[in-house]
């Protein structure tokens, strides 16, 4: 059975991109632009994993992980923040906030790749 992976990013550029490389190994993958979006997607499918870029319209990344994370029957579902932020006080603003790694873009598709297997294995 496939890992199912939310991706988050009010890009859409990017969560396409995103897409091609998790199904290329077999990741299922489902797309929100928002916040709003990924909270109704997180409450339809039961999830292995979220991708959260942090800057968004209306909810920030940092609101939705702090929401999630303090869920119950989402506070274990791993989140990996993948962001164009990379001031030290975001990163550890994420961290803290629950996020279970880090990935900076620009990012190759391994270091994606890594995150994403370390985090739902």
């Amino acid at each position: 059975m496939p890992k199912k992976i939310l991706v988050v990013d009010d890009d859409v550029e990017m969560t396409m991109m995103v897409q091609a490389i998790l199904e290329e190994k077999d990741y299922e993958v489902f797309l929100a632009h928002s916040g709003l979006d990924a909270i109704e997607k997180s409450n339809k499918e039961v999830l292995d994993l979220i991708l959260l870029d942090i800057r968004m319209p209306t909810l920030s990344g940092f609101w939705f992980c702090d929401a999630f994370k303090k869920r119950p029957h989402t506070s274990n579902i791993p989140v990996v923040i993948v962001s164009s932020l990379s001031a030290e006080e975001d990163i550890q603003k994420a961290y803290q906030l629950g996020a279970t790694a880090y990935v900076k873009k620009p990012f190759k598709p391994e270091e994606l790749l890594q995150a994403v297997e370390k985090a739902v294995a």
